[in-house]
């Protein structure tokens, strides 16, 4: 698998997104490999090629998304290699499921904002705010979801 330069500069490019959100380049990497290879798999050979990252951590990279349910492998009739590939094909569920966790942590938030005092009005406000805004959005993503199934019917 050969890439092109600007398919290698799109994978660093999301290897550093990944980073800024506190996981380990690599996997924003793969992730990105897989978006931009023609065929959207790739051998584990192939991932360690292309990225010029060791055995060791494509392995470690690999078994973490298979475990967050982000990338999955086939295999081909009379071959013993495995192709990796992204879970994509349910992001609108995964969409979902990730913004359903984050409104449930906003219970937590409630819970904090009801425990505060009154030493410090401006935090207890922007806790306030985030709740609220948490409140909206949990609100108003049935309607938006509702709104894009229209849009692409």
């Amino acid at each position: 698998m050969t890439l092109t330069a600007d398919q290698q500069q799109i994978i660093e490019r999301i290897g550093v997104f990944f980073e800024t959100k506190g996981n380990q380049p690599i996997l924003g990497r793969i992730i990105g490999l897989l978006m931009v290879a023609d065929d959207a798999e790739a051998t584990f050979e192939d991932i360690q090629k292309c990225l010029f990252v060791s055995k060791s951590a494509v392995s470690q990279a690999l078994t973490l998304l298979q475990s967050q349910n982000k990338v999955e492998y086939i295999t081909k009739p009379g071959e013993r290699k495995r192709y990796f590939r992204l879970k994509i094909r349910n992001w609108k569920v995964d969409i979902q499921d990730d913004l359903r966790k984050v409104f449930k942590f906003n219970e937590i938030i409630e819970e904090i904002i009801s425990l505060r005092g009154n030493k410090n009005e401006e935090f207890n406000s922007y806790l306030k705010e985030v709740s609220n805004f948490m409140q909206f959005m949990e609100a108003e993503l049935p309607k938006l979801i509702e709104k894009y199934k229209k849009q692409i019917e």
